[in-house]
């Protein structure tokens, strides 16, 4: 019989945040096709911080994950300023990558996909305090 392993990480990533800020780590950058096979989607894993605030202890541990696009670039704008990055209204140019490591609040809005309640990562800013 096939066995499988949960771990503790795998246990958070079915918890579902209330709406709200939550403080985060960026714990990796990845790059993948599109389903399409016509641009590159850049992917941030994140993970929920500990917190004294009650409202946002529940997030400690929570796997989350950010996609941005090359076809929408300006999605990633307010990402790239909370993770220290400059963005003019001419633009500018930011090493995705660079920001693993970096802390920062993300904004969580639980949403349905393919029937069941996920984390949706709407926004991000700077980590206050």
């Amino acid at each position: 019989m096939a066995k499988l392993t949960i771990t503790p990480q795998d246990m958070k990533r079915s918890t579902v945040l209330d709406q709200g800020w939550y403080p985060v780590e960026v714990t990796a950058v990845t790059e993948e096709p599109n389903a399409k096979g016509d641009s590159t989607n850049i992917i941030v894993d994140l993970v929920g911080l500990p917190s004294s605030d009650p409202d946002k202890a529940k997030g400690a541990g929570v796997p989350l994950r950010r996609y941005f696009t090359e076809k929408a670039p300006g999605f990633a704008v307010n990402f790239i300023k909370a993770c220290g990055g400059s963005v003019t209204d001419a633009g500018g140019t930011f090493d995705i990558a660079s920001s693993v490591g970096r802390k920062l609040e993300a904004f969580v809005k639980p949403r349905p996909y393919e029937g069941r309640m996920t984390n949706d990562v709407a926004d991000f800013r700077k980590l206050e305090g």
